[in-house]
């Protein structure tokens, strides 16, 4: 039978009470088991030198003279492990990673790229693309880029960089092209049309003389005039032009006063378009044919140097 080697042992309590035999004599407690050494020959001078042994997988009765066993401290561990996550925030809001069970992911956006080496992680901006946005460059020559600021250079973008850079100006018939940044001229015609520009507007209108090349068509019902003397370079005028059905009379009047207003003229009657007839003295402005019933109407008398070739019959009765 093998031999054996057995401690003094007895209550923790007790070992203050027991006189060593010599100084590096062992003792154990049983209660705490705690290893004990004299470190005198006088009675109590026994220095604990070990811990007791917890195998409690909690460690919940947070012992500072206890050591706890591996099994335990792993099982510890792994219950902490299990239960804390990694919070995190995005422009969306807050989230969570389980770190025992979960893996937080970097997903890129359009125009960004994430990439990792190890355990850095690389997030960089692709560059734009006519389908992809992303990170563009200004041409230094059109662009001024400050701390990501951009503004068009002073000159601004030249023509040349443009798909369209002319103004194409037509009158129905002709066409031009007029450079962007060139200037436009609308101009009148000497004594037909002016053209005035203030800020951005043209005035197109009629000058104080007017000068028309061709022929002037009127459609109007009435051409009003308030010229003085009127010139006229034909040497013969025609009126009645649209008369169709001898409808109306063919004549000249014009306004005078004398004892309110009053019209005189001459005119060739419709129902007798081969005599002219002189008037005064009516108030009735003459319209298409002139009333010769209106209050006033008189014919008037004709005072000239000779009547040639005329025949003068009395008449008969």
């Amino acid at each position: 039978m093998a031999n054996k080697i057995i401690i003094k042992r007895g209550a923790d309590a007790n070992v203050s009470s027991l006189t060593p035999a010599s100084i590096g004599e062992p003792v154990w407690g049983t209660s705490d088991n705690k290893f004990y050494v004299a470190s005198g020959t006088s009675a109590g001078n026994f220095e604990w030198v070990g811990a007791s042994i917890l195998d409690q997988d909690t460690l919940s009765s947070d012992s500072a003279t206890s050591l706890a066993t591996q099994q335990s401290i792993k099982a510890y561990v792994d219950a902490q492990v299990t239960a804390q996550d990694l919070d995190f925030s995005t422009d969306t809001g807050t989230g969570a990673v389980d770190l025992d069970s979960q893996t937080l992911a970097f997903t890129s956006g359009e125009g960004v790229n994430i990439t990792h080496s190890s355990q850095a992680v690389t997030i960089a901006g692709e560059l734009a693309t006519a389908s992809n946005a992303g990170v563009a460059f200004f041409p230094t020559t059109d662009f001024a880029v400050t701390s990501g600021s951009v503004a068009i250079k002073a000159g601004g973008v030249t023509n040349t960089q443009l798909a369209n850079s002319t103004v194409t100006v037509s009158d129905s018939s002709n066409t031009s092209p007029v450079a962007l940044g060139g200037t436009l001229t609308i101009q009148g015609t000497s004594n037909e049309v002016t053209v005035a520009e203030d800020a951005g507007t043209f005035t197109v209108g009629l000058p104080d003389d007017v000068t028309i090349g061709g022929d002037l068509t009127v459609n109007g019902t009435m051409t009003t005039a308030n010229a003085q003397q009127v010139e006229l370079g034909d040497v013969n005028i025609m009126m009645a032009k649209d008369n169709s059905a001898n409808s109306v009379d063919i004549g000249l009047f014009g306004k005078y006063v004398s004892s309110g207003t009053k019209y005189k003229g001459m005119f060739s009657d419709q129902d007798n378009s081969d005599v002219w007839t002189f008037f005064k003295g009516t108030g009735t402005e003459p319209a298409n044919t002139v009333n010769t019933g209106a209050s006033g109407y008189v014919l008037a008398g004709i005072s000239c140097a000779s009547v040639d070739n005329a025949t003068l019959d009395g008449g008969t009765f």
